[in-house]
């Protein structure tokens, strides 16, 4: 660990020693090319070299210290200004500093920054010629205001980037809870229904007629080993970093069967029907089908009572409509079925629809039983 440790410090300076060697390169080009057009002004002596070096430390030091940059870099400016040195390359490892130092998190920081800024210059003027140059002051003042106003515009449009990226990874882990959420009370709720109805049978009827109760607990077995086999499949989604999806087979229509097999064993007789052609449905839209079926199954299980189920599968050319309907008592439980609430069984069926850009409807039908009827498109649907 602590090797580990040396060996990260060592490489940070090490890449600090580097951008300070290719800046300081970059500043005395800048001065080379500006003493051509600016002979008057001193040549650059040892100290000079030593200023340039000094400010571009400055730079490859703004990033962590930015506050501390822009100190070095105009403690060395005024530094070169007095002692009469070629000055630009210093002026530019200032103005870069400024840059950097202009956040919208530290808005009073970079106004700060700015007004000592012109304040040093208007010091060093007082000190150095005993009056300010009005012309001098006011350029110097929009430079710097320049510099700021850019900075702090470019590092306001990363942080609304930044922003942006983090509202999207929220929202995307939003979606993926509520996704799992929902495979999981499909699952548990259609699995737990089952099992308990079956053991309810068995119990009742163990002692009379023992074969019955036998066929019951071979249910509940069969269908607790189905629910830990998917339970295992969304667990390893949960697990892996990678599309685990796009390598393990997601359940879909192909399976309706099983679903219409597992509410008769727990009681309820259902039948199934297809119309139009069966054909390969986007993914997305054939799990959304498949456990809408396998949620309205459960809730015939659970709140229906005596009473028998339909599925009905229609290929239409660019949908799929799902209609699962009972003659049970469903919502009739209540005294009127107006005063029907959804539960998040339904919930959860409608956000599946929804989710593949379909639309759901669920409820009482007129006399008995309750229906759920939904309508998926299946076009415009990623696989």
């Amino acid at each position: 660990m602590a090797k580990r440790i040396r060996e990260a410090i060592r490489g940070r300076w090490l890449s600090t020693g580097i951008q300070v060697i290719v800046l300081a390169a970059v500043l005395l080009a800048i001065a080379s090319f500006s003493f051509r057009f600016h002979p008057h002004s001193g040549p650059l002596n040892l100290l000079g070299y030593g200023l340039v070096l000094v400010a571009a430390s400055s730079i490859a030091l703004s990033p962590r210290w930015p506050v501390a940059a822009v100190a070095v870099a105009l403690g060395a400016t005024l530094i070169s200004h007095g002692l009469g040195f070629q000055s630009s390359p210093i002026d530019v490892a200032l103005m870069v500093a400024l840059f950097k130092a202009a956040t919208p998190q530290h808005a009073w920081r970079t106004v700060a920054l700015g007004m000592v800024t012109v304040l040093g210059y208007v010091l060093w003027q007082l000190i150095g010629f005993g009056e300010v140059s009005l012309n001098a002051l006011v350029l110097g003042t929009l430079t710097v205001s320049a510099f700021l106003g850019v900075g702090y515009a470019v590092a306001s449009q990363r942080l609304f980037a930044r922003q942006r990226r983090e509202d999207e990874i929220r929202r995307r882990v939003t979606e993926e809870r509520l996704r799992i959420a929902r495979e999981l009370h499909d699952v548990v709720s259609h699995s737990i229904s089952t099992i308990n109805v079956q053991a309810g049978v068995a119990a009742h009827v163990i002692d009379e007629r023992p074969e019955t109760a036998k066929s019951a607990l071979i249910t509940i077995k069969e269908t607790s080993r189905d629910t830990l086999r998917e339970l295992r499949g969304i667990l390893n989604v949960l697990r892996q970093f990678d599309d685990v999806e796009s390598r393990q087979p997601a359940p879909g229509l192909a399976q309706v069967d099983l679903l219409v097999d597992t509410a008769v064993r727990a009681g309820v007789p259902t039948t199934a029907a297809i119309e139009g052609t069966a054909r390969p449905l986007p993914a997305a839209v054939d799990l959304a089908a498949y456990r809408i079926i396998q949620e309205s199954l459960t809730n015939v299980i659970r709140h229906a009572g005596r009473a028998s189920a339909r599925v009905t599968v229609a290929y239409e050319p660019r949908r799929v409509v799902i209609e699962v309907s009972d003659d049970g008592r469903g919502a009739a439980m209540q005294a009127d079925a107006n005063d029907w609430q959804e539960g998040h069984g339904v919930a959860g069926m409608r956000e599946r629809a929804a989710a593949v850009n379909g639309e759901l409807d669920a409820g009482p039908q007129p006399g008995r039983g309750f229906r759920v009827r939904a309508s998926l498109p299946t076009n415009g649907v990623e696989t």
